[in-house]
């Protein structure tokens, strides 16, 4: 049951955390893919960067909670893949396949290309 309560309240503050992130980032007037993108990256990097570090702590009593609280909680929520996934089938039903096709794999490769970066600098 505490498993539950770990991931429950990374999710709640991981979603508030995005929601907040994207108000602020919403004032530099930048399109709604990239928004999602830059909070995407931010996301991934993140992720990269704390499972790196995070086996430092694996003698811990609380390790596999802390592990469940962040990556599945907390970064899990943070990262907006649900709105991702609508924008890439609003553009298909909109017959943008190519802009779809674009943001998919500028998306995917950048996201990738970001929890490496945060993976690697965390075991440096």
């Amino acid at each position: 049951m505490s498993e539950i309560l770990f991931v429950s309240i990374g999710a709640i503050l991981g979603a508030n955390s995005r929601f907040r992130i994207h108000n602020k980032l919403a004032k530099l007037n930048l399109n709604k893919y990239s928004l999602i993108l830059i909070i995407n990256t931010f996301s991934s990097f993140s992720l990269g960067l704390f499972l790196s570090v995070v086996e430092q702590f694996r003698a811990f009593n609380y390790y596999y909670q802390l592990v469940l609280f962040f990556s599945v909680g907390f970064f899990g929520s943070l990262s907006t893949f649900s709105s991702f996934i609508y924008d890439l089938f609003d553009l298909c039903l909109k017959l943008k396949f190519f802009r779809a096709l674009k943001l998919f794999f500028i998306s995917v490769s950048v996201g990738i290309i970001a929890f490496a970066f945060g993976f690697f600098l965390g075991n440096q």
